[in-house]
């Protein structure tokens, strides 16, 4: 079983890796994704190599780095593993079923998330935004990374939390908040960790030079981190639009159906049609219908923006209103909230 005081990851990832000291000492990580279909968009093997690369010299640097490693171990749990969490205790053994039920006896990594979750929507208790966005990429603050190096900066967006920071294209990211970076799955790991508003610290190597830097980090900072590719939010939809799966509406689309380019406008791509997932299929919700306004909110979100709001602001058996477009007539439901 899943030792959770040591092993902590991107539990929606179909690949992660860890470099690590005999005395159990992590170095750093590697394995980042961001979309379903592009599952490797992010990783490459020259980046690996790299990575391992940098992992060796902290090795060499070791114990003498130990600092600059402190905050890359795991963070403290009260689970200490998978079958610790209240919905997953007792449903999974210690070896798999390799006759008819290997996929059920399987405990899917994904499922420490949810059951992480569960704990507190169970409570009735508002799920914290390290939670809701976990393991933000480095472009929530305005950093493209060069894949096939551990922490070459090859974009810097404007006006991003790392441009105001002074952080420019070229430079090599060194550490972030203490951590000395390997790759970009080290990156998140620091941003999964940082405060959800705050300064964080950053070094970066600018030729010959290093510069000191700090970072500001906004209030709903995380909430521009997608999180609408994860299997995890499968969940989230079940709890908060019934089961439902939205697409964006462009800016034309939107002049077509008369609403503002400001305005929301998610278009239903999937509705639910088993168990708890079919809420709102029941309530009357159709596939390609267009959602324009959500419990009296109709500025521009992202499903991201649309899942995080409603597990943050409401409570299980909350009734939820929401307004939908179909054939140019506007429409209410009520989602009863999960």
């Amino acid at each position: 079983m899943l030792d959770l005081t040591l092993f902590q990851f991107d539990f929606d990832l179909s690949f992660s890796m860890f470099f690590m000291n005999a005395d159990k000492t992590i170095y750093g990580r590697y394995g980042t994704r961001s979309s379903l279909e592009n599952a490797e968009s992010h990783m490459s093997l020259e980046g690996l190599v790299d990575a391992l690369e940098g992992a060796l010299l902290l090795h060499e640097g070791y114990p003498e780095n130990a600092p600059f490693l402190k905050q890359k171990q795991a963070a403290p749990t009260k689970y200490k593993t998978p079958n610790d969490y209240p919905s997953l205790r007792g449903k999974f053994g210690y070896e798999l079923d390799y006759g008819e039920k290997v996929v059920q006896s399987c405990l899917h990594c994904h499922q420490m998330i949810e059951a992480e979750r569960l704990v507190y929507r169970n409570a009735k208790q508002p799920i914290p935004e390290k939670l809701l966005y976990p393991h933000p990429l480095p472009q929530t603050i305005g950093l493209k990374m060069d894949i096939d190096t551990r922490g070459t900066i090859k974009e810097v967006k404007p006006n991003s939390e790392a441009s105001e920071a002074g952080i420019k294209p070229k430079d090599v990211l060194v550490t972030l908040d203490n951590q000395a970076i390997l790759s970009v799955a080290d990156i998140q790991w620091a941003l999964h960790n940082a405060p959800n508003s705050g300064v964080i610290s950053a070094t970066v190597q600018r030729g010959n030079n290093y510069v000191q830097t700090n970072l500001r980090l906004n209030p709903d900072w995380r909430n521009k981190n997608d999180i609408s590719w994860r299997v995890t939010s499968w969940e989230l939809r079940r709890m908060g639009t019934g089961g439902l799966v939205f697409e964006p509406v462009s800016n034309s689309e939107k002049a077509q159906f008369k609403i503002a380019s400001e305005n929301l406008a998610l278009r239903v791509k999937y509705v639910g049609w088993h168990g708890a997932h079919n809420v709102a299929k029941r309530a009357g919700v159709k596939l390609g219908d267009i959602l324009v306004s959500c419990d009296g909110h109709d500025e521009h979100w992202t499903t991201t923006q649309l899942l995080g709001y409603l597990a943050s602001k409401h409570k299980p058996g909350e009734m939820v209103p929401m307004e939908f477009l179909r054939g140019g007539q506007r429409y209410q439901v009520q989602i009863r909230q999960q």
